[in-house]
């Protein structure tokens, strides 16, 4: 057996980097030696006044072996392993001397985890997002989708030609849609209890008058703890990141650095280092205004929230949660863009800007230099209005609307094509 190191890394608690590592436990426990799996959570290591390395020395010590001379395999399953200063030269030493043990660790920093010299070409990375639709449908209802059907959607959506034929497409989807909306309860109660927590795994089985309780401390440990590691803040700028949090949570429009900069009393770069802190952490996407050089740098950046359920318990904090209906759009949007990142953006295979012009598209998604599509989203059954006035500006191969559409509608002459939400969801 060679020895690899597969890293599930995150930068937020709650999307189930724990509870992978225990059915890898549970999966494997029969299928090794005796002994020869071990979890371990650094955190508790740390708290105890141990480390990682007087850990695994134990360890060996109970197999009656070091690493270094096994001939059988061995699973260590090693969760939230940043905690441990020590951990890179850990890893390298197991992978470069070991090689009959399988490292699975967890972090909560996948910059971290990603960036170190030490195990960045040794290493194996699977980034653990907030759930889609379909996901959370698995995880509450037990409601598994139709195999291929995502990525039939996608390709109708992203890979055609020409309107005319992400229509054809799509029609020739509709039974199969239809088909998995039929197992699932209301859409319209699925829907608003996605948007406001669903995003998050541990929300499932949380008590309701505890979900914004429990995710405003997640936000809380990530601002003082996560972020922390990565910029090196002082207590007064910690201070600032949870007040900027708020303001984003309620800015409808493209973020201002210059006016939350007097707002919140801090200097430009100090706000431009918080906020790149926060993008690298994945606790927010930036969607930079469409163009580029001096006239794109001079308009406001749209920072979405990579879970929708984070915007929603910070508003709950500030009473704003009671205009839900006023600010689901916002939070729609927030999906969107966690699925153009996490399908397009973080694995490289595209980027995702908008239109900030009056009356624009909500984003422009351009696909390996070979594509580019207008997109527009709502919760209402939206005009073609926005979408065509960014076509009219900016060369795209055709336009999009998800909307709440009861059918696949398009126009040719436009170019555009109004899909229902059912079908943007099950991607």
């Amino acid at each position: 057996m060679l020895n690899k190191i597969v890293a599930f890394a995150n930068q937020k608690g709650g999307v189930g980097k724990t509870t992978t590592v225990a059915q890898t436990y549970f999966t494997f426990q029969k299928k090794v030696a005796k002994n020869h799996i071990l979890y371990v959570s650094v955190d508790d290591i740390v708290t105890a006044g141990f480390s990682l390395r007087e850990v695994l020395n134990a360890y060996e010590e109970v197999l009656g072996i070091n690493f270094e001379s096994l001939t059988e395999p061995v699973i260590l399953l090693i969760d939230e392993i940043q905690q441990d200063l020590q951990w890179a030269a850990l890893l390298k030493g197991m992978y470069d001397k070991a090689r009959n043990v399988f490292v699975v660790c967890t972090g909560s920093s996948a910059v971290q985890l990603q960036s170190n010299p030490d195990v960045a070409r040794r290493g194996i990375y699977e980034k653990l997002y907030p759930l889609c639709f379909w996901e959370y449908q698995m995880l509450k209802n037990n409601v598994f989708p139709k195999k291929e059907l995502k990525q039939s959607i996608k390709i109708a959506l992203y890979d055609s030609v020409s309107a005319e034929q992400v229509y054809n497409r799509l029609i020739a989807l509709q039974k199969d849609v239809s088909a998995q909306w039929a197992k699932y309860p209301p859409k319209e109660i699925e829907i608003e209890a996605f948007l406001a927590t669903g995003t998050l795994p541990f929300t499932l089985k949380a008590p309701n008058a505890q979900l914004y309780e429990r995710i405003s401390f997640l936000v809380d440990r990530m601002v003082n703890k996560d972020i922390q590691e990565m910029g090196r803040f002082d207590t007064k700028t910690l201070g600032v990141i949870k007040r900027l949090l708020f303001i984003m949570a309620d800015s409808l429009d493209g973020l201002s650095v210059n006016k939350v900069s007097e707002v919140l009393g801090v200097e430009r770069p100090t706000l431009m280092a918080v906020l790149d802190a926060l993008e690298k952490a994945e606790i927010i996407i930036k969607v930079s205004p469409y163009g580029s050089g001096m006239s794109a740098a001079k308009k406001p950046s749209k920072y979405l929230f990579m879970s929708p359920a984070i915007r929603m318990s910070l508003l709950s904090i500030t009473g704003l949660d009671q205009t839900f209906l006023a600010r689901r759009g916002k939070l729609l949007e927030d999906i969107a863009g966690l699925h153009f990142y996490r399908e397009f953006v973080a694995p490289g295979f595209g980027r995702v800007s908008y239109d900030s012009a009056e009356a624009g598209a909500d984003f422009i998604l351009q696909i390996s230099n070979k594509k580019q599509i207008a997109i527009e989203i709502g919760l209402g059954n939206k005009e073609l209005r926005q979408v065509k006035n960014t076509m009219t500006k900016i060369s795209c191969d055709y336009g999009l609307i998800f909307c709440a559409s009861n059918s696949v509608v398009v126009s040719r002459e436009d170019n555009i094509v109004k899909v229902p939400l059912e079908y943007f969801l099950l991607m």
